[in-house]
């Protein structure tokens, strides 16, 4: 019986101690980009054929990383 209630006691902490152990590492997240754009659409009414249709999207990071987007140029 003794050894019985030692080996329930030693499997309840050992429990314990893996199911509480990811609690106790507070790691710090990796910095990461947020991209934001306020206005996702934009309404192109009709024009001439031929005309330059201009529009510009905002795009700022409000992350705490530098914010990669390949393949857009700037004008």
């Amino acid at each position: 019986m003794k050894l019985k209630s030692a080996f329930l006691i030693n499997a309840l902490l050992i429990f314990l101690f893996i199911t509480l152990a990811g609690f106790t590492s507070a790691e710090e997240p990796e910095p990461s980009p947020k991209a934001v754009i306020e206005q996702t659409t934009f309404e192109f009414s009709p024009v001439i054929a031929g005309t330059e249709v201009i529009h510009r999207f905002i795009i700022s990071n409000k992350g705490d990383a530098p914010l990669n987007i390949p393949g857009i140029y700037s004008a």
